[in-house]
């Protein structure tokens, strides 16, 4: 019996696909679930990929089949196919739960069944630390994730490798040895023949340490998911260009909740494709914290970060318009480069946005209209004279890019008479037209 087997992942007439390797753990994992099968009522499909990186790796797939037909256990056997161009470890990762997520799917399983035990999460932790990771990765191996929206469940979490080999030579449990775990070649060995024998020694039960460190991790951590949450519910925009947050409230939080916040919005609009290191956290939070009105920084080519006053947008492409200008000389509808659009109309009847209305006599220097996006030398007349258009952005805070796509009504003369939200010039006449912008979303 694997006495911290969690036997609470698993419900009565459950479907599980059991993700099997060949190794003492899964093949424990087999057995120990091929035994509870008629009790509980499950329903056992085994699914192995074969990486294809050992001789001898055929030998596994004959032994799972071999076993699975002894215990009439439909399986599910494919073989990965070689990728130079990437990270092997990362690659063979993603194509076997991928795998696993396909094969759950098509046979409808309510889980995929892992067999991560007490010394994987230990080692895992301890690599991290070393490496350095976020405070979401400390947590070590969780017993219940998820993958591609199908649960995934590692119920031996707790039971210790020791409990594992006693159990395999109880039962007279066949498995095959993957020689690669003899050698120092690979980080996970190293940690396991060199460091964990000494904590073995100073603690005989530091997986319990290990495994109460988890807990206490992922306790913290939830905390800080749920305020992290409740700024993202507040503060936070969706723009059809990625995410904009309130730099005021950001600074409110605590840093920890600043960083999961972060992290979150950038898997968000990246689809989980950007991996950051503790130096990008930082310097995105320097960025945030800037007292500059205007910054910005790309990262990893995939990632672009600009600050405007107290708003900030994370993007996945640096934001550039194209210049645009619009002769205007009856009724008509302009769709602008960022998505906005202006209509021209004698009706405003059933109509939404800023309007303007626009007075003149036949005849007078009103026409033809022009609709334009700023250009360097811009000027607004007022009472006063004559102002700079830069010089009114800046006194109103306008956020750069708005300054840039903001549309700019001007009469025949190349007068302003309407910017959006920012200046209108009252005018006069017996025929009126209004001019409605509505803000691209």
């Amino acid at each position: 019996m694997l006495e911290h087997f969690n036997m609470n992942l698993i419900q009565k007439k459950d479907s599980l696909l059991l993700a099997i390797s060949g190794g003492i753990d899964s093949m424990v994992l087999l057995d120990f679930l091929a035994k509870q099968q008629k009790e509980m009522g499950l329903t056992l499909t085994v699914a192995h990929l074969d990486h294809q990186k050992r001789t001898e790796s055929f030998l596994d797939c004959q032994l799972i089949l071999d076993t699975c037909k002894k215990l009439s256990i439909k399986t599910y056997i494919e073989q990965l196919q070689p990728n130079e161009n990437e990270n092997f470890h990362d690659y063979a990762h993603k194509q076997r739960f991928d795998f696993f997520a396909r094969v759950a799917s098509e046979i409808n399983a309510d889980k995929i069944v892992l067999a991560h035990n007490a010394n994987d999460n230990a080692e895992t932790i301890l690599m991290r630390m070393v490496r350095g990771s976020s405070f979401e990765g400390y947590r070590g191996i969780l017993p219940i994730s998820s993958y591609k929206g199908i649960s995934v469940i590692r119920p031996m979490i707790e039971v210790t490798r020791d409990e594992i080999i006693t159990y395999q030579k109880h039962h007279l449990i066949s498995y095959n040895e993957d020689q690669s775990n003899s050698s120092d070649e690979y980080t996970r060995n190293r940690f396991r023949h060199h460091v964990f024998p000494f904590l073995q020694q100073e603690n005989p039960k530091y997986l319990e340490k290990f495994t109460q460190f988890t807990t206490y991790q992922s306790m913290a951590y939830s905390l800080i998911e749920k305020l992290s949450s409740m700024y993202l519910e507040v503060f936070t925009k969706e723009t059809k260009n990625g995410i904009q947050i309130d730099i005021d409230a950001f600074k409110e939080l605590e840093p920890i909740i600043q960083i999961e916040t972060i992290k979150r919005i950038i898997n968000d609009i990246s689809d989980n494709s950007i991996e950051l290191n503790q130096t990008n956290l930082d310097d995105i939070r320097a960025i945030i914290h800037n007292k500059k009105p205007h910054v910005e920084m790309s990262l990893h080519e995939k990632l672009h970060i600009q600050k405007s006053y107290n708003m900030i947008d994370f993007t996945t492409f640096k934001l550039e318009f194209p210049d645009f200008e619009y002769e205007i000389n009856t009724e008509q509808k302009l769709n602008l480069p960022d998505g906005s659009l202006v209509i021209i109309t004698k009706n405003t009847n059933k109509l939404y946005g800023v309007i303007y209305k626009l007075c003149y006599n036949n005849g007078d220097f009103t026409f033809p209209l022009s609709l334009r996006n700023r250009k360097d030398g811009d000027r607004i007349k007022t009472e006063a004279g004559t102002k700079k258009l830069k010089n009114m952005f800046i006194n109103r805070k306008v956020p750069i890019l708005k300054r840039d796509t903001l549309p700019l009504l001007l009469n025949k003369k190349g007068e302003i008479l309407w910017i959006p939200g920012i200046h209108q010039t009252k005018t006069e006449g017996n025929n009126c037209l209004y001019i409605i912008y509505q803000e691209g979303k």
